[in-house]
C-alpha cells in the first residue's frame, strides 16, 4: 500500500512519514532478500566438494566459510531483539554451516522469512552497535545506530563476500550468475553503460 505523499495534512503530519517509511522500508527489505537470493541460488548450483573448497591461492577461506561469515552478521541483526545489540563479533566458526551446504540453504531461507516479516516499526528504531576496530589489539566500539543502516551494511558487506565467493565458484568451474557479488551502484552504472 502507498500513501501519496501530498495526502499529509497540518494535522495530521506523520502521513507523510509514513509514506516515505513504506518506500524506505520496501527497499531495504526487496534489496536484502535479493542478496539473500543470490546466496540461495548459488548453493544450489554448487557442489558440498565444491562448497567446502578453498581455491588457494586466490582465497584463504573455503565458500562455505565465507557464507557461514555472511550469515553471522545476519544473525547479529535477528538477535538483537533478545540481547538488546548488534554484535558483529559474534562467529560461529568452524560450526556445521561452514561444511554443510544443505545448512546454508536452510539458514538463508530462515533469514529470508525474518526479513519478510520486518515492519516499519521493527527497521525504524535505534539499536545499539559492538564491534571490535583493531587488527593488533582487542579493541571494541559500541554506538547507537538504526537497524535500517545495519541491514543496508549487512546487505553491502555479504555482497563483498560474495565477490570472493564468485572467485572460488568459477575456480570450481560453478556455473554463476553474472551479477553474484555485483554492487548495486555498479549494477546501476552497467545497466547505463549499454
Amino acid at each position: 500500500m502507498t500513501i501519496p505523499a501530498n495526502s499529509a495534512t497540518q494535522d495530521s503530519p506523520s502521513i507523510s512519514l509514513l509514506a516515505s517509511d513504506v518506500h524506505v522500508l520496501d527497499s531495504c527489505v526487496t534489496g536484502n532478500v535479493d542478496v539473500i537470493e543470490q546466496g540461495i541460488a548459488l548453493l544450489d548450483t554448487l557442489s558440498d566438494d565444491d562448497y567446502q573448497h578453498v581455491a588457494t591461492p586466490y582465497v584463504n577461506s573455503s565458500i562455505g566459510e565465507h557464507f557461514r561469515h555472511s550469515l553471522d552478521l545476519y544473525y547479529a541483526l535477528m538477535n538483537e531483539q533478545k540481547t538488546g545489540i548488534i554484535d558483529y563479533d559474534f562467529r560461529r566458526r568452524g560450526s556445521l554451516v561452514e561444511a554443510c551446504r544443505t545448512t546454508a540453504l536452510r539458514e538463508f531461507e530462515h533469514i529470508k522469512q525474518w526479513l519478510l516479516a520486518l515492519r516499519s516499526g521493527d527497521i525504524y528504531r535505534h539499536v545499539e552497535v559492538k564491534t571490535e576496530v583493531s587488527l593488533h589489539q582487542q579493541y571494541s566500539e559500541q554506538l547507537t545506530s538504526s537497524m535500517a543502516r545495519e541491514l543496508i551494511f549487512v546487505a553491502a558487506h555479504a555482497i563483498h563476500h560474495y565477490a570472493l565467493i564468485r572467485v572460488s565458484a568459477l575456480y570450481c568451474n560453478a556455473e554463476v550468475s553474472a551479477d553474484f557479488g555485483i554492487a548495486p551502484a555498479t549494477a546501476s552504472y552497467l545497466r547505463g553503460q549499454s
